[in-house]
């Protein structure tokens, strides 16, 4: 009995070691199978990470496991990836692991996979990956399949969180579909059976060039399928559809023989009260329909019906009907009444080309105010023919009575009548006399107001007359907080702009009585992630600084429209400016300035340049200058840092020209970034006087002290450049006090002064202490004048000033070389104790 039992035990270990190992065994072996089996069947490559065999999960079964399955095209499709799969999981017979082929599968759950189908410009398909064969490989084929290729026994295949893509290029069409979840269940073999289908796409789109059609639609599928595996035919017996929430009744056939696809589907919605209706909004909007009360009717009915082969389409209708429709939101005092709708979609047998979209009628009225549009389209893929019309009034302050507008906030009137015809290749070719175009739009006390925006737009009046060639505007008045625009002109190509993303181009006369800069630059409202990172900054700067507004801006893209401007009164930062005059264009996203002409700082400016914006918001400038007469002391107390660089011009006199050009980078905030900046140019004065400059007292010691409580400077030009921020002022020569001085200097990115001063002084003008000295020198009455050096250095807004008499000495030793050589050494001992 011990031996029996012990016997007994063995086997068990055995068994259990064996089950164990099996799988280690056979993985390699499977994995080989698998994949050369796939590469030899596709025209594609295919990967996966790893696989995994279970021989317990579903025991007797087998499982499998294979992550990160991966097939790619090859040729023009080597760079996208057919289908990715993050799990693959499936069961099949344990007794098919222990032979190299025959393998059987019951079960397949795929796991976030993404399956993206392409067709190239050339109208290859990325999903066709089969392999031809020859005659005679196909006959060998079809003699070992039974015994080389995998079995299919399916009863379940399960899809979870998938994502589908279909994109025709060529046709400038996609499909997607997100969130995609389903189980089919049934024996998916034999004769016939019924196969049960449940799933929900949680997100629809669809997309023609560039227009969303489809968004935001969901939709839930239980149907019971008869299925005919001989004759590849499928009936739906049973069909609950949702789309979003409406109910719809899907009925009919596909069958699939060959090559060749039969289908015959019809669908209609299962209610036709206009409150069923209202489902389709998307779900996003979904609370506000449980406060809707709604009256009317609609429907939906539609089908497709024949063949698809190759390029063939079957034939496809879907019509949609509204009839005396009315809907009113419980806690809103206005109605949309008289709701009427007859839109139809159509295809016959063929190519998609035959498509005709038609929206015969659309109607509504809010108290009394109509609203018309009509629409069609025919051949939308080679050469979409359209006919639209639009026509209504639309009293904004009942429209937003009758609506919940949460975002914005809107009132004033729009009344429109606009048609249009032709051809889309006519658009393309700028051939807008084939182009039937007419109407006007008339805007009347138009306000438009936003939790986006600081300020209300407000358009008082405007007018647009609309044309196939252009737009033209007139009487077309804007209000933006204290500014005003009075607009003319023409905009061109809108409907290639509109239509097909090209150049918006146009000349408007722009006149203004006030633009205030300030309230321009801040007309968007900082987003909540722009004002945490402010927070951000000011919690971690270890000074009080303030962190400023963000004031630069970007030019829109895909627009080029030149303003001849006249603008009476204009206020930036604390500078007020009067009558500019001058072109501002906007084009490939710059803003480039033309002779503009202003007043400012009681002088003239001349601007020409141009200014583009970063990612970084850190615009890129180039930019010239031309200044003639700006009032010295107005810039002090007005221009943002001059303080700093001009700290003498606090109590000064005088005017200020230049000629300059410059480029760089200015900061967030609109201020020069000083290390990006290079240019170069001249800088010249009229009638600078400078009274009771801190700077200036510090030469007391050599000159007399009435002398410089009011600095006069002969009028001068001065030439400089900058490099990297750097300004480098090269040597010129003026009279400072009426005494010759030459000047030269630089002040670097980081505003530090590097100054010499040399000044030739008539000895009138030295202070007592030196007159002193002087006149022990024997031979003193042959000095006329004396030079003497000045060293300023430090930052701009508080330098530092020390002598240089070395040139000083010299020249008294030279004019009294025969007197003064007794004597010398005490002078030179006294002018180094009185200038320590």
């Amino acid at each position: 009995m011990k031996k029996i039992i012990l016997i007994f035990l063995i086997i068990i270990v055995l068994i259990v070691g064996a089950t164990l190992a099996l799988p280690v065994f056979f993985k390699k072996n499977l994995l080989e199978v698998t994949k050369n089996t796939l590469n030899k069947k596709l025209n594609a490559k295919v990967e996966f990470a790893d696989i995994k065999l279970s021989l317990f999960r579903n025991f007797p079964q087998a499982s499998a496991e294979f992550n990160e399955v991966t097939i790619k095209g090859k040729g023009v499709f080597q760079n996208d990836t057919l289908l990715y799969v993050d799990l693959v999981r499936t069961k099949m017979d344990l007794a098919s692991l222990f032979r190299k082929t025959g393998m059987s599968i019951g079960e397949i759950i795929l796991e976030k996979a993404k399956m993206n189908l392409i067709v190239a410009e050339s109208g290859e398909e990325n999903w066709d990956i089969a392999k031809e064969q020859t005659p005679a490989a196909t006959s060998t084929e079809n003699a070992r399949s039974e015994t080389n290729e995998f079995q299919l026994q399916l009863e379940k295949i399960e899809i979870r969180n998938a994502e589908l893509s279909f994109a025709d290029r060529k046709a400038k069409m996609k499909l997607e579909l997100a969130g995609i979840h389903f189980d089919i269940s049934g024996s998916m073999y034999g004769n016939s059976t019924a196969l049960k289908t449940e799933g929900r796409i949680d997100d629809c789109l669809f997309r023609y060039e560039d227009v969303n059609y489809i968004s935001n639609t969901s939709m839930d599928i239980r149907t019971l399928l008869d299925a005919d595996f001989d004759k590849m035919k499928f009936y739906i017996a049973e069909n609950e559809l949702m789309v979003n929430r409406l109910p719809m009744e899907l009925s009919g056939s596909v069958e699939l023989p060959s090559d060749t696809t039969f289908v015959n589907l019809q669908l209609k919605t299962k209610k036709s009260d206009f409150a069923s209706f209202l489902a389709l909004v998307p779900p996003v909007y979904e609370k506000y329909l449980s406060v809707i009360e709604a009256q009317g009717s609609a429907t939906i009915s539609g089908g497709v019906s024949g063949f698809y082969v190759n390029e063939n389409y079957p034939q496809f209708s879907l019509e949609m009907h509204i009839a005396n429709g009315n809907f009113h939101y419980a806690e809103l005092p206005e109605e949309i009444k008289n709701i009427k709708a007859n839109v139809s979609l159509t295809k016959p047998q063929g190519e998609f080309d035959l498509t005709e979209i038609n929206i015969k009628e659309a109607h509504a009225e809010i108290r009394n105010n109509p609203v018309d549009f009509t629409a069609k389209v025919i051949n939308p893929v080679s050469d979409p023919y359209f006919d639209m019309a639009f026509v209504g009034k639309i009293n904004l302050n009942h429209l937003k009575d009758a609506l919940p507008i949460d975002s914005v906030n809107m009132w004033g009137t729009i009344d429109a009548n606009l048609f249009t015809m032709g051809n889309y290749s006519d658009l393309e070719a700028e051939a807008y006399d084939k182009i039937k175009s007419d109407g006007v739009v008339l805007l009347d006390n138009f306000v438009y107001e936003s939790t986006q925006l600081t300020q209300k737009i407000v358009v008082p009046s405007g007018k647009l007359d609309f044309s196939p060639q252009n737009v033209n505007l007139s009487e077309f008045n804007i209000r933006v907080g204290q500014s005003d625009f009075h607009l003319s002109g023409k905009v061109t190509n809108y409907l290639n702009y509109m239509l097909k993303g090209g150049v918006l181009k146009g000349s408007l006369q722009l006149y203004s009585r006030m633009v205030n800069l300030n309230e321009l630059l801040r007309l968007q409202v900082k987003s909540p992630e722009e004002i945490a990172s402010a927070q951000s900054k000011k919690n971690n700067s270890s000074s009080d600084e303030i962190t400023e507004d963000i004031l630069a801006f970007d030019i829109p893209e895909n627009i080029d429209i030149l303003f001849n401007s006249t603008i009476e009164n204009a206020l930036f930062d604390r500078i007020p400016i009067n009558h500019i005059k001058g072109s501002i264009r906007a084009v490939e996203e710059k803003f480039v300035l033309e002779n503009l002409n202003m007043l400012m700082l009681d002088g003239e400016l001349k601007m020409n340049g141009s200014y583009k914006n970063t990612e970084s918001n850190q615009p890129y400038f180039d930019f010239g200058f031309n200044i003639a007469a700006f009032d010295i002391p107005t810039m002090y107390n007005t221009v943002s840092g001059a303080r700093k660089l001009m700290p003498a011009a606090r109590n000064s006199q005088g005017e200020l020209s230049s000629d300059l050009r410059m480029k760089g980078r200015l900061s967030p905030q609109l201020k020069l970034i000083p290390s990006t900046a290079n240019g170069k140019g001249k800088f010249s004065t009229v009638g600078v006087e400078i009274k009771d400059s801190p700077l200036f007292n510090q030469l007391s010691g050599i000159l007399k002290k009435e002398k410089l409580r009011n600095v006069n400077i002969d009028d001068f030009t001065a030439y400089m450049t900058v490099e990297n921020g750097n300004l480098i002022l090269s040597p010129f020569t003026t009279k400072v006090i009426g005494q010759e001085t030459r000047v030269q200097g630089s002040l670097n990115a980081e505003s530090l002064l590097d100054m010499r001063l040399d000044f030739n002084i008539e000895r009138s003008m030295f202070g007592p202490d030196i007159q002193k000295f002087l006149n022990i020198i024997p031979g003193n009455e042959k000095i006329k004048m004396l030079p003497a050096g000045v060293n300023i250095d430090g930052p701009a807004d508080d330098p530092k000033v020390s002598l240089d008499l070395s040139a000083t000495q010299k020249a008294v030793a030279n004019a009294t070389k025969d007197d003064i050589q007794k004597s010398l050494e005490k002078l030179g001992k006294g002018l180094k104790r009185l200038f320590k």
